[in-house]
């Protein structure tokens, strides 16, 4: 693309955009500021209690005072009505910016894909997402409800659809949030909910590798659905190793335990192992799907995008999420959109999606059992 044409061309409806971003981004982070003081106060409070509770009875007991000067009455008032200004003007602001973020995105995706279709208004399911076995299931609470109930959830929307070669391809924008955990056994863990709420909701604003948008998500990026080249009929799981650079040995014994996952699955490439780790219900199959030849191109996929990635392969489709802290179908948030280079990150994204399927080799058909 031409940028600097494409830029003149937008240049209108970006400074409108610009515009809206700077106003739903303060009332954004003001909003989520307030949150992250409830949540600190939350987990922050058995502590007190714990090491210090007759000091924290008196204070309660003095602010509960009909005479004291700041009561925690007044506390709540001074809290509550500039969350809830912040909140309201933030969701405003985001509805207008979205929409003239979309314009820009669906004219975008034209002259990027001209032979697929995009919709604004689809997403990729609950159910392809929890298909796909790549959110882990946690076990559940028992519950007397009769209806499924859908263990995860994806806030965002936005599906990017068509063929390249034989191979047809889906590309969606998601927002995880994983519920499942909520209602498990796991929560009755001792200050494993304080855990929780704290790499969830404040990791973000902590860690550079994470974003703002993140906050309150378990996977934020895109999720990818297409026809592999061989048939099978088990599922093996490809995710991200976390463990083989920073303990060694040890990462085999710490993999093993994930008691939510099927078997571990050794291979024969270093340099694969040293990036992913692979769990199947069928030993034989799991290498059979994955070849050195492909487990090579999984490998140079992971290095091209520089994201962590994760695969599965289950009914004869390859299913795959590519982590994008700022999210898929849309602007960076944190760019100025008339100054930046934001325009040019969307287009790289886009492109690096439409080349999974030649990256993987997916168009040349294997139909061996």
């Amino acid at each position: 693309m031409d940028f600097t044409t494409t830029r003149k061309k937008f240049l209108p409806i970006l400074e409108k955009a610009e515009r809206l971003r700077k106003r739903y981004r303060f009332f954004k982070i003001g909003s989520a500021l307030f949150i992250v003081i409830i949540l600190l106060g939350s987990t922050s409070l058995p502590m007190v209690l714990y090491t210090n509770n007759a000091t924290y009875l008196k204070w309660m007991t003095k602010l509960s005072e009909a005479n004291s000067w700041f009561s925690f009455q007044t506390f709540m008032v001074l809290y509550w009505i500039p969350f809830f200004v912040f909140l309201t003007t933030s969701q405003r602001y985001k509805n207008k910016y979205k929409k003239v973020e979309r314009e820009i995105l669906k004219t975008l995706l034209t002259k990027m894909a001209p032979g697929f279709a995009f919709n604004e208004n689809l997403q990729i399911t609950s159910k392809e997402i929890e298909a796909s076995k790549l959110i882990t299931n946690y076990l559940q609470v028992a519950t007397t409800k009769s209806h499924t109930q859908h263990k995860v959830h994806n806030l965002n929307f936005g599906l990017l659809s068509g063929k390249i070669g034989d191979t047809s391809i889906k590309i969606g924008d998601v927002k995880i949030l994983n519920q499942s955990l909520y209602g498990s056994y796991l929560m009755y863990i001792p200050f494993f909910t304080h855990f929780l709420l704290f790499s969830t909701y404040l990791r973000p604003w902590l860690s550079k590798k994470h974003s703002f948008e993140q906050t309150g998500s378990s996977f934020l990026g895109m999720f990818a659905i297409m026809d592999f080249n061989k048939k099978f009929n088990g599922t093996t799981i490809v995710l991200p190793d976390r463990f083989e650079k920073k303990v060694g040995y040890f990462a085999k014994t710490i993999q093993q335990l994930n008691l939510n996952r099927d078997s571990l699955v050794n291979l024969e490439d270093p340099e694969f192992e040293k990036e992913f780790v692979v769990y199947s219900n069928d030993q034989v199959e799991a290498r059979y799907i994955l070849t050195p030849s492909l487990m090579q191109r999984i490998t140079n996929l992971k290095r091209k995008v520089n994201k962590s990635i994760m695969l599965s392969f289950k009914e004869n489709k390859l299913y795959m999420g590519v982590q994008h802290p700022h999210g898929f179908f849309s602007l960076n948030e944190s760019k100025n959109l008339t100054t930046s280079n934001a325009i040019e990150l969307f287009y790289e994204d886009i492109s690096a999606a439409m080349d999974i399927v030649e990256d993987l080799n997916l168009n040349t058909k294997i139909w061996a059992q």
